[in-house]
């Protein structure tokens, strides 16, 4: 029989061990949760290459020209002069000609060349625009060029930027069709832009051929249908059932750095004369050679362009809604009425400057799968929410009663 005084001495020895196990647990926890909590969260969204332009996400902008955080995105590089941020949002809505079921457009990386109505430069009696917010370029005739439009004229441009680029673009398709008569499939191709697109001044000339527009993506107008888009190796293929729930959302891609050069938006028929379609025009002022930018306000070298074809659609019917959205960057349009000293075009810097950031962000994006995304707009939708949307049914049979 063990005596009291040692039983009592004994359980003293167990307490305190057990109370001083108990301190330990207690501050490993302490400790365990200060670092968990000084840790990035697992779910945290990754920038691809964590790159970064005065706090916009560069690449974020590449891969999802309709994210909020896209606005105001500019290209990182080490450009010392202020630049604005300016985006160009805007619908258009595609059919079908009146005597078939198929359409054609392809949108294009410029605010000043932004669409190209494919089934009316193969046949002017047909169209695939129904509406659209962009610009014609002429109204007046049925040549190829009435299928051409704008989503800015120059002159618009041109009284916001003295010049600028394209930081990234998009288009976001959605269906028209009602639900229980939607029949169809749309194709959708990326290709790359040719160095020779033809220039403001040509595009607007009533006269212009379809053949006129081969340079833009090395290929006549009439090959951009099912048959041919689906033999690249960018072509996705969609059913419209697909798109009855939700929304295709297409980010831009490109070719080479050489997108992020300024451009002038002035017509080349108002620049500098002697210099041949896409050239960098120069000045000579007091025995100095000034860059101007690039003459040629369509110029495209680098981007690629978005070609649609669909088929098997109602005839004459609104099917799809496209919306479109341009994020520019440039060196602000200050007149000499404005209060502050201006800032001279010629102070901006032709090139990209830094091309390997530029690189990177590009590299990061350009494959199919990055630049397609669909929007879920439907059952997984409501699916997601539903605890949200039985609080809110609670809540109102709580108020009615």
């Amino acid at each position: 029989m063990i005596p009291a005084a040692l039983a009592l001495q004994l359980a003293k020895t167990a307490s305190q061990a057990i109370s001083s196990q108990n301190n330990k647990n207690k501050k490993n926890k302490k400790e365990k949760k200060i670092a968990n909590s000084s840790a990035p969260p697992k779910n945290k969204p990754k920038v691809p290459y964590g790159i970064k332009s005065n706090g916009s996400p560069f690449a974020l902008a590449l891969s999802d020209p309709f994210a909020p955080s896209a606005l105001g995105c500019k290209v990182p590089d080490p450009f010392p002069f202020p630049t604005q941020s300016y985006h160009l949002h805007q619908t258009t809505v595609l059919g079908t000609g009146a005597s078939n079921g198929t359409g054609g457009v392809m949108f294009l990386p410029c605010p000043n060349f932004s669409l190209i109505d494919t089934n009316h430069c193969n046949d002017v009696t047909q169209s695939s625009v129904i509406s659209t917010g962009f610009t014609r370029f002429s109204t007046v005739t049925t040549n190829p060029n009435y299928g051409l439009f704008a989503s800015t004229g120059l002159t618009a441009l041109a009284g916001v930027l003295e010049s600028y680029r394209v930081v990234s673009w998009g288009i976001k398709i959605s269906n028209l069709q009602p639900e229980l008569s939607a029949t169809g499939r749309i194709m959708i191709a990326m290709l790359p832009i040719g160095d020779t697109v033809p220039t403001w001044t040509d595009l607007s000339n009533p006269a212009l051929l379809t053949t006129g527009l081969i340079p833009i993506v090395g290929v006549p107008m009439g090959v951009l249908d099912s048959a041919s888009l689906l033999q690249l190796p960018t072509a996705l293929e969609f059913t419209v059932g697909d798109l009855l729930h939700g929304d295709l959302e297409i980010a831009g891609m490109y070719t080479n750095a050489s997108f992020w050069n300024f451009r002038v938006p002035l017509a080349s028929s108002t620049l500098l004369t002697g210099y041949t379609t896409g050239d960098e025009s120069s000045v000579n002022i007091g025995g100095a050679v000034t860059s101007m930018g690039f003459k040629d306000s369509t110029r495209m070298i680098g981007g690629v362009g978005i070609a649609i074809y669909y088929e098997g659609i109602p005839l004459s019917t609104s099917a799809f809604q496209v919306e479109s959205i341009y994020h520019l960057e440039g060196t602000p349009a200050i007149t000499l009425n404005s209060a502050i000293a201006p800032v001279p075009s010629n102070v901006c810097k032709p090139f990209a400057g830094s091309s390997q950031d530029v690189e990177r962000g590009m590299t990061a994006v350009n494959s199919v799968e990055k630049v397609i995304k669909y929007i879920d707009r439907g059952a997984n939708f409501l699916n997601k929410n539903k605890k949200i949307l039985g609080s809110i049914a609670s809540a109102a049979r709580g108020a009615m009663s």
